[in-house]
């Protein structure tokens, strides 16, 4: 019996690598220096979250930057509740997530599902609607994923 992938074809190539750092400022200056970006800012409220099964709300100010075909977006917490300002206090600032689009997030979440792996944070707000993974415990790292139409 072959093993079901939860992740198959274009679903499979990581768009987005995210970075919880504690001044966003600082670190685009750092990484401006060093050849990324240019970084475009904007802060972002998330109104409609489901942290661990309760709705929250929670802000974020954000620079990303296309550097190839990956998108790097590095997020500074501002308030509210979020696995972002959680890693911070854990872990402080680093490697947060990779970011994968996927074309059906429901049936991408039932996937995950069926390996024993939860959201830790969604968000079906946003068009196509996205979820942050519980899959940090072998490797350090959480997937994201986004819905959207792919070829």
């Amino acid at each position: 019996m072959v093993e079901e992938k939860v992740l198959e074809g274009k679903e499979t190539e990581i768009c987005q690598i995210g970075v919880v750092v504690k001044d966003l400022d600082k670190t685009i200056e750092y990484l401006t220096s060093l050849g990324l970006g240019p970084f475009s800012v904007r802060t972002v409220l998330h109104s409609s979250v489901v942290l661990r099964g309760e709705k929250v709300s929670y802000e974020v100010r954000m620079g990303k930057s296309q550097q190839g075909p990956v998108e790097l977006e590095l997020i500074e917490y501002q308030k509210g509740k979020t696995i972002q300002k959680e890693f911070l206090d854990q872990r402080g600032e680093g490697l947060h997530h990779i970011k994968f689009v996927v074309r059906d997030i429901h049936e991408t979440l039932e996937k995950f599902a069926r390996k024993g792996i939860r959201p830790l944070q969604e968000d079906q707000s946003i068009s196509g609607g996205m979820a942050y993974m519980g899959t940090h415990d072998i490797g350090g790292i959480i997937i994201e994923i986004r819905g959207k139409p792919i070829d």
